[in-house]
């Protein structure tokens, strides 16, 4: 009966562990400041994977995966740089 009351207690310690790094997880997706690095990880890891991915295959032309891939890494930075430099402060005025 105590090795299934320490289960319990042990299932129930797993679930709001989940819940509490859930929530601490969607603190820093939505935090502004962090947004930027967060983007540019993220671009990151889909040109690293489409470059893992044409590693991994026959060595020809990459198929649409890979190429979505580095147009979706394209699209990101695109958008970052685009975002930021309406953000830059002006000199002289």
């Amino acid at each position: 009966m105590a090795l299934l009351r320490r289960v319990a207690a042990w299932v129930r310690s797993v679930g709001r562990r989940a819940r509490h790094d859930a929530v601490r997880t969607w603190r820093v997706l939505s935090d502004p400041g962090a947004r930027p690095a967060v983007l540019y990880a993220l671009a990151l890891a889909a040109a690293g994977a489409s470059f893992l991915l044409f590693l991994a295959g026959d060595g020809g032309s990459p198929d649409g995966v890979e190429f979505g891939l580095l147009l979706g890494s394209f699209g990101t930075v695109l958008y970052m740089s685009l975002r930021q430099a309406g953000s830059a402060p002006r000199r002289g005025r």
